[in-house]
């Protein structure tokens, strides 16, 4: 029983593993940082200025990833299926609205400054 248990752990922390609810009570670039720190930054630069940990994994504010169109539908296709390397995140609807709205806040280099 000890082993299922254990296995059942292991499984539930896998990189293909459903994340948590979406949280309340912050704005969406605020939630979309967080969904990117617990489920991308382990490969992706997800701040600004920052080296993605695996290279081929483009870092959330550089051209490549701001310059895409329609980047909510490859954000939602890329976690659902994973590419080149890149394993599958379970994300709903919401965590991915609020994930591209962190990704597309990177793009404007005043947001920051505004929110202080």
């Amino acid at each position: 029983m000890r082993a299922v248990a254990i296995l059942l752990l292991g499984l539930s922390l896998a990189p293909g593993a459903a994340l948590g609810a979406r949280p309340t009570g912050a704005d969406p670039v605020a939630r979309g940082r967080s969904v990117a720190i617990e489920a991308c930054a382990s490969c992706h630069a997800v701040e600004r200025g920052g080296v993605s940990p695996v290279a081929r994994a483009p870092g959330f504010a550089t051209t490549e990833m701001q310059h895409v169109a329609g980047l909510e539908g490859r954000v939602a296709g890329l976690t659902r299926a994973g590419h080149y390397g890149m394993p599958p995140v379970q994300l709903g609807p919401g965590q991915i609205e609020d994930l591209v709205a962190y990704i597309e806040s990177l793009s404007d280099p005043d947001a920051d400054r505004r929110k202080r």
